[in-house]
Formats: C-alpha cells, structure tokens, sequence
C-alpha cells in the first residue's frame, strides 16, 4: 500500500500509537508495519529503479536500554518488485506487518534479488546484471544481504511501530564516470545505501524553491542535500544525510529527519543544526543558496517557507 506523504505520514503516527477501530488505516494494537521510502536519484536520463525485495528482518532487544542486539526475526516477506524511484518526498510503500515483543529494534537487515532487480532508462533501455550497458552488482550479486544504518534505536512500545527503511538510491546506484572519469560505460555500480527509523522519532523539513524574489517563478529540479555542520566551518567537513529535490510547483521535503535533540545528546556533535544547502538546475543560470539552523522534532514539519535563488 503506499501513502501519501506528510498529512497521510502524521495520521499514520496517530493510528500506530492509538488502539484503532475497526475499518481503519492503521495497524492493530501490537502490529509493527515497516515501510519503505527513498531519497532523490540524482540521473536526470532514469526512469525506474526496479529493486526486488525479498524480506526485511531486525534484530530485537526486550529491554530499550540494552546496547546488544537480540535475535533477528522477519518484519516483511514482500518478494516482489518496488519502483524505488517512485517514493521520493514521503511517499512509501508497505512491506509488511509482524509481531514483535516490546522492546527495541537495535539493527535492520535487507535482502535484495539481483537478478530479478532492473533500471529502466527514460529512452527505454533496460539495465541488468547481464545487459550491456548495465548493472555491475560486484560482490552483491544473488541475494545479498543489505545492512541498514541506524542513528538510534527504534522504539517498540505494546501498540506497535512503524518502521521506516529509506533508501538513498541516489547514493548505491553509481555512474562508472564517478570512479573513473575517462570510463565510457554509461551503466551502474551498485554500492547499497540505507538507513532504517523510527517513525514516531523524526520529523521532516520542507518549503519552496523560486527563482529571484520570493514571488518569482517555481523552480523545478533544483537539488538539496541535508548537511549536519556548523556554519563557519567549511562545507566539505559537514556530513551529509539526505537529499531532495522540487517538483514542478518548486516544493521539496526531506522526510524521516532524525531529530535534532539525538545528534545533541552526542559529544562529538554537540552545537550542530541542521543546514540545507540548495543547488539550481543545471544550465538555469541561478545561484544557489544555503539554509542553517535548522532544527527537527518529532512528529513535526520543519516549515522554511520560501528559499529564493539569485
């Protein structure tokens, strides 16, 4: 089932923490759902990212304070094939529903079927592990075994939770030209990027992009990264953990922020904020535009309204 993105996103979290009647959305007291979303493909020439999904497992710990992990147990068997590509900016698709004890969720696991996996490009051309062009798997072709990054752990109260398995697409399909410039191979190399959250544990940040003056036209395309830094120090040094990009009406989201008070409760991280950088379309003869301070809360959207591109 896949859901529209915020105002769907929000009741979502309502139903999950709430006994539900019966006839609604949301999951019956003491369902985990896990969902799975994705951030931008940054290929203007893609039109589909066909990952087969085989199954999504976690490993659970029956007490929220523990540091080690427990068992695994299986939270999706889908078996089937996900454009990834379609859920940008909130939107998901349903993996599956499970069981699980109280506790905590402390890792989460992906499987993938690379050979029933497929991009298909806008010309029609479809890319595989035995096209040319195609996708070079290396070492993670069959059924690998994917392992998701997780800023915190994922909390599983007696009414269940929902699970969120983002993947950064943009980030494990690479163009060979990234590795090696003079490479003519206009394929893939696939690297895996994913992270799992909480639902019920981020938020998500949010506005428009125009050109000029913040009356001026919409602009399409225009590419964002989420960085967690300080400003005054330079770019390159703050980590990046998401992308976005507008659509036709200038809008972007990035959903399934971590929130602000978990990187605060690390040393190392201590003072930093969130900062959007956003880059104009390529040949639009716009500046781009940096965005700091920025700070996430639970269940909440971040609202930084109108963001203007020289």
């Amino acid at each position: 089932m896949r859901t529209a993105s915020y105002a769907t996103w929000l009741a979502l979290i309502a139903l999950t923490l709430a006994s539900c009647d019966g006839g609604t959305v949301g999951p019956a007291s003491g369902t985990t759902r896990t969902l799975l979303t994705d951030d931008p493909f940054p290929y203007s020439r893609v039109a589909s990212v066909d990952l087969f999904i085989v199954s999504v497992s976690a490993s659970v710990s029956p007490d929220t304070g523990a540091a080690g992990a427990g068992s695994f147990v299986t939270l999706a068997t889908p078996n089937r094939r996900i454009n990834v590509l379609g859920l940008q900016n909130g939107l998901t698709e349903e993996l599956g529903t499970a069981a699980l004890p109280t506790g905590a969720i402390t890792a989460v696991k992906l499987v993938i079927d690379t050979d029933r996996s497929s991009i298909t490009l806008k010309n029609g051309t479809i890319l595989t592990d035995s096209s040319t062009p195609g996708i070079h798997w290396q070492s993670s072709a069959g059924q690998p075994v994917l392992s998701a990054l997780l800023h915190e752990n994922i909390l599983v109260p007696d009414t269940g939770a929902v699970v969120v398995v983002d993947y950064d697409v943009g980030q494990a399909f690479i163009a060979p030209q990234e590795i090696d410039p003079t490479s003519t191979d206009s394929g893939f190399i696939f690297s895996p990027v994913l992270r799992a959250t909480d639902a019920t544990r981020t938020g998500s940040i949010a506005g428009v992009v125009r050109a000029h003056s913040a009356t001026g036209s919409a602009v399409e395309n225009a590419s964002l990264r989420l960085y967690l830094g300080t400003t005054g120090t330079p770019e390159n040094t703050w980590p990046m953990l998401a992308t976005a990009k507008t659509d036709a009406t200038g809008a972007f989201r990035f959903a399934y922020v971590t929130r602000s008070s978990y990187w605060a409760s690390i040393p190392i991280h201590a003072g930093k904020s969130y900062i959007v950088a956003v880059d104009p379309p390529a040949g639009s003869g716009l500046g781009r535009t940096l965005v700091p301070n920025l700070t996430v809360t639970p269940r909440v959207e971040t609202a930084v309204g109108t963001l203007v591109l020289p």
